[in-house]
């Protein structure tokens, strides 16, 4: 057997073991058990088996649950479950491995490369530095979203406060603000809080889970004044106000902090520019005062 047809073989099986395992690891859709215990808690789970649970466990307990312990409710903000960001790593892994083997054999089959047993340490090596390039970015995509999601919370509220400043009642102005605002980021807003009469649950109630999932403290608050402004019938404009304000000059300040972390990043490249221009404009000067002197 050649050198061409062994690598011909073992590229072949390498594709067939990241098929079979990316399949194996696809999310299945989700069943109307699943969507039940979403909506109303463990309690109204029906039909639910011993084997089930016992899956749960092993997820929880693998890989996907480490997923789920490092990265909690950002995988939600981006829309994957643990399962598929393990099975993008996993692949990713699986695709640096066979790349990298492809053509380790290709250019030995070629001659361009002496046999050595270093080549598989090499290869595995460059396998999971594809799965740590996958981990990095959806590190960065949840970290941006988390940034995204905070902004259009930041607007939906400021948009509640300019509602509830023409005489709108609480009601009309998260109307308004759902109506108006348009993201990507709000748009999950916009779908927890219009559900939630559908669910069966107060607004505050909507906004204060919403605010405690995402981390976002001011959307507990909203929730708890629209709450004393229905059991109570307090007025709640100036408190709204005040809390547009304060989340207000909370992004005007992540904004500057934003502003001098990249001034300080252009520092190190301007400060080798400048140092290279310099010395770029000063060398013929140097040279010929040299000479010069020299002479």
């Amino acid at each position: 057997m050649t050198p061409l047809v062994t690598a011909a073989l073992v590229c072949a099986c390498l594709a067939g073991g990241v098929l079979s395992l990316e399949r194996g690891l696809r999310r299945s859709p989700r069943s109307i058990d699943d969507v039940r215990m979403r909506m109303y808690g463990a309690n109204a789970a029906v039909g639910s088996t011993s084997s089930a649970s016992l899956v749960d466990s092993l997820m929880r307990a693998g890989a996907a649950g480490v997923v789920e312990r490092r990265f909690g409710v950002g995988l939600r903000l981006v829309g994957w479950s643990p399962s598929d960001l393990v099975s993008r790593v996993v692949v990713a892994a699986a695709l640096g491995l066979f790349t990298t083997v492809l053509t380790v054999a290709s250019l030995m089959a070629v001659g361009a490369l002496a046999l050595s047993v270093w080549w598989l340490p090499v290869s595995v090596a460059v396998g999971l530095m594809a799965a740590w390039v996958m981990w990095s970015d959806a590190g960065s995509k949840i970290e941006r979203r988390r940034r995204e999601v905070r902004q259009a919370a930041n607007d939906f509220v400021q948009l509640v406060a300019v509602g509830l400043t023409t005489d709108q009642s609480v009601e009309q102005a998260v109307q308004f603000a759902l109506a108006v605002g348009s993201s990507d980021a709000f748009e999950m807003i916009r779908h927890d809080l219009a559900s939630a009469n559908q669910r069966g649950i107060a607004l505050w109630e909507a906004l204060d889970a919403l605010g405690r999932e995402l981390g976002i403290r001011e959307l507990s608050e909203f929730g708890s004044s629209i709450e004393r402004q229905g059991l109570q019938g307090v007025s709640i404009s100036e408190s709204v106000a005040s809390l547009a304000a304060s989340m207000r000059a909370a992004a005007l300040d992540g904004l500057e902090r934003e502003a001098d972390r990249a001034n300080a990043n252009l520092s190190g490249p301007t400060i080798g520019f400048v140092v290279a221009t310099v010395v770029f404009l000063a060398y013929p000067l140097a040279l010929r005062v040299t000479e010069a002197f020299g002479g």
